[in-house]
């Protein structure tokens, strides 16, 4: 991959760590569980995109390294399939089936995939790298669907006083970072296709799922630490009367 590919996937692990880390000290000082489960999936994450960059920057035997990284983010998954079902669906018995069909996915997917020797798991034709695909795709489908969904109601509410512009923003950041996570691993099936036939990783692919994934981690940043301007415009912009220009 392009040097300017690696760049932008440090930046975003970087990005990951520091969410990850901000997110573990609140828990520790609110007990809340939802904060504890997402620093665990940004630690994860993080940590998982420094591994699958070193070897490239550094020259080191990738195979062990690759096979922990791909470990580390599977691990990762599970405490975010368990956030949007204590935040969006907790009394919910199809949700939490769904947590674990998706976590069966992937783990299966994972060391099925490994143990045939597609270290990577680039191989399209191999059932297993379809249930990899699935379980670390799916759990950004669904927090984009549940964040749309509660964002339209918390829309509603807001034009009744019920609902604080902050809590609204929120709910659209999330959909936003969930559309743009679950596109760029929808953007990898084609680039893995072209890789089957050519044994050449596009180029063009590097960037735009470099693109995604920087695109994805800014909302993410936007999401824990929304610069003060942007905290002004949000609430400006949710006190300013919609009939205002009729």
């Amino acid at each position: 991959m392009e040097t300017s590919v690696y760049f932008s996937n440090l930046i975003a692990a970087l990005i990951y760590l520091a969410v990850g880390i901000r997110l573990f000290v609140l828990s520790r000082r609110t007990r809340g569980r939802p904060e504890h489960l997402l620093a665990l999936t940004y630690l994860c994450t993080g940590v998982s995109y420094c591994l699958y960059e070193f070897p490239s920057l550094f020259e080191l035997d990738q195979a062990w390294i690759l096979i922990l990284a791909r470990i580390i983010y599977s691990v990762g998954m599970v405490p975010l399939l368990l956030f949007t079902r204590d935040v969006f669906r907790s009394d919910s018995r199809w949700a939490n089936a769904l947590v674990w069909a998706i976590a069966l996915s992937l783990f299966s997917g994972v060391s099925v995939s490994t143990l045939n020797g597609d270290i990577e798991g680039l191989i399209v034709g191999s059932v297993w790298f379809w249930c990899d695909w699935i379980g670390y795709t799916a759990p950004y489908i669904w927090i984009c669907a549940e964040a749309l969904i509660a964002y339209s109601s918390a829309r509603k509410r807001l034009r009744m006083g019920f609902c604080e512009p902050d809590t609204v923003n929120q709910f659209l950041l999330w959909a936003l970072f969930g559309f743009l996570a679950s596109l760029a691993s929808i953007s990898l099936v084609p680039l893995y296709l072209e890789f089957a036939v050519t044994q050449v990783w596009p180029d063009w692919g590097d960037y735009f799922a470099g693109g995604l994934e920087a695109a994805a981690t800014a909302v993410l940043w936007f999401v824990f630490f929304p610069p003060t301007f942007y905290q002004r415009w949000v609430n400006r912009a949710a006190t300013t009367p919609a009939d205002q220009s009729h």
